[in-house]
């Protein structure tokens, strides 16, 4: 089952977060052959317009990096958003939800 976590974004900025897969026991789950990071957001469930996130895998760390550059904040409007990042393995026969949850952006003020 997924934790939720909610995180924060600002509009403009650099956005990243890093979770770890972990296996039943609590320890990390080596990730070095055969694993894929995916991770989108949606202003609703249905939506048919997501923001994917770019994703790197720390190989037998069993760490996931999430992260938006600024240019793709910046184009994404203030707002609460749904998010997921799901662990996909054995080329897509099995998925796992690792952490899902809200993510609200806070609009830009400054522009430079």
């Amino acid at each position: 089952m997924a934790i939720s976590i909610n995180y924060d974004m600002d509009q403009g900025a650099n956005f990243a977060f890093t979770i770890r897969a972990n296996d039943t026991n609590g320890n990390a789950i080596d990730l070095s052959s055969g694993y894929t990071a995916n991770a989108q957001m949606r202003k609703h469930y249905s939506s048919n317009t997501a923001t994917t996130f770019d994703t790197s895998i720390t190989g037998g760390t069993g760490y996931i990096s999430v992260s938006l550059g600024p240019t793709a904040t910046a184009a994404i409007k203030a707002g609460t958003y749904f998010y997921d990042v799901e662990l996909q393995f054995n080329n897509g026969t099995s998925i796992q939800r690792l952490v899902q949850g809200m993510i609200t952006v806070y609009p830009e003020v400054t522009r430079v």
